[in-house]
């Protein structure tokens, strides 16, 4: 039984399973930064790095089976980020409070599914500006993956430059310089292939600086980073870690922020999650373009989002968003759920790794992000230079999202702006239901100034 209609999509299970390891390898970094990053919010880092390993996995699995897509899921970089800024800012949220809101916002966006506000955003939406995100996913790819370099670096939410550092900037090039070699020799698995090189070369470095630092034997290093070393009572310490509901309600200001926190987690995921997979969906083969792209899978994969928020809730992690870096497998040849389920599979098997994937440093990424960022970019060449006002537009929607990689805020007040443009521009009928967009930005500007 052919269940994730391989024949269809003209792929088979190898060719899925090694999009699948490319798509994992591109995403990895997130098992590091995740649990970095919520430790300043007070958070256990053990706990909260296999908390990462069991959403990631779980909610990426319930996504091949259910969407049949190759599409992967993991605590967004940006999420996690507003998480942090809520629990540590100038009126400071506990942490538990904040995975509370996690899971009401879940709820809300299923709800959004469910009772048809994605079908009207939806319907707002057409070609052009799926290529300005589709695009803008790939500049914000590509800028990421020069960062991991040290080129660039990310400060106050923006890109400034770098310092030049020799070892991961070797590694990049002579990583590119396969994946290019490669695909010439029209051999499938390119991106793979660069990425193994990368991955290689980065132990190698670890190695070596381990060796400079207690002259640990290679044997020794090997058992070390191959072996599980976390208490899995660790996971007890984040998981339904929720907060004293009376208390958190019995504070006016209390309720004010906890609502806030709902509003903009539901906001910035639903549009990020709506953003992010449209540009997936669009990277897949044209000739099945027609079949990925129909309301159907589109919902269902909000829908694993709503749901993945629920269970990031209760597990302790910011909520689980549809990465950008899903590309990478697609690009690598992925087309069904197979891929998905490699990669989830893959997350999961990090709960006996860990030690391998925390060691490793984010450059060796950086191939795979840049290759697949530039080609996503130079979709920006099929947009109709005819019309001035809108291809201008298209170019800022790519540059912010590009920098600020907040692909929610992108989709939210792009999709406005761009509606009025048709409007009073170009003087095409406006499309039914594109006021929803309104109350949105309305209701958050109004809780942001609250």
């Amino acid at each position: 039984m052919d269940y994730f209609n391989l024949k269809f999509h003209n792929t088979t299970v190898k060719n899925e399973i090694f999009a699948g390891i490319a798509m994992f390898m591109a995403m990895s970094y997130i098992l590091v930064v995740c649990p970095t990053v919520l430790s300043e919010a007070g958070m256990n880092y053990n706990g909260v790095f296999l908390a990462t390993v069991c959403v990631s996995g779980f909610t990426t699995i319930v996504s091949a089976f259910y969407t049949k897509l190759p599409i992967a899921l993991a605590p967004g970089l940006g999420i996690t980020s507003m998480f942090l800024a809520l629990a540590t800012g100038k009126q400071p949220m506990h942490w538990t409070s904040l995975l509370l809101a996690t899971y009401v916002a879940g709820i809300i966006i299923c709800g959004f599914v469910r009772f048809g506000v994605y079908d009207k955003i939806m319907a707002i939406m057409d070609e052009d500006f799926r290529k300005m995100l589709m695009s803008g996913i790939g500049f914000a790819l590509l800028l990421y993956g020069i960062s991991t370099t040290g080129l660039l670096e990310k400060q106050s939410g923006y890109y400034t430059l770098g310092k030049i550092e020799i070892i991961p900037l070797v590694i990049c090039i002579v990583s590119l310089l396969v994946i290019y070699l490669v695909k010439k020799m029209n051999k499938k698995g390119f991106v793979l292939v660069g990425l193994l090189v990368a991955y290689c070369a980065g132990i190698c470095v670890n190695y070596s600086e381990a060796y400079q630092l207690t002259g640990v034997s290679v044997s020794e290093y090997l058992k070390e980073i191959f072996s599980f070393s976390y208490d899995v009572q660790e996971i007890t310490l984040v998981m339904f870690a929720f907060p004293d509901v009376i208390e958190l309600f019995s504070d006016k200001q209390m309720i004010l922020s906890f609502i806030n926190a709902v509003f903009v987690f539901t906001v910035v995921h639903f549009f990020d999650a709506v953003g992010t997979n449209i540009a997936s969906f669009d990277a897949i083969n044209s000739g099945i373009d027609k079949r990925v792209k129909g309301t159907v899978s589109l919902k269902r994969a909000i829908t694993v989002d709503g749901v993945g928020n629920v269970v990031s809730g209760l597990m302790g992690t910011p909520s689980v968003t549809t990465y950008g870096e899903s590309v990478v497998g697609i690009v690598s040849g992925g087309k069904t759920g197979i891929t998905a389920l490699t990669t989830g599979c893959l997350f999961l098997l990090c709960f006996f790794l860990s030690p391998l994937f925390t060691s490793m440093a984010t450059f060796v990424a950086a191939p795979a992000l840049i290759y697949v960022g530039f080609t996503l970019l130079l979709r920006f060449k099929e947009f109709d230079r005819r019309k001035k006002v809108p291809f201008i537009f298209g170019i800022c929607i790519i540059i912010y999202i590009g920098i600020s990689f907040n692909m929610g805020n992108a989709v939210l007040y792009g999709l406005i702006f761009y509606t009025l443009i048709k409007i009073v521009v170009l003087k095409q009928k406006p499309v039914s239901h594109w006021w929803i967009m309104l109350i949105f930005a309305a209701l958050h500007i109004l809780l942001n100034l609250v």
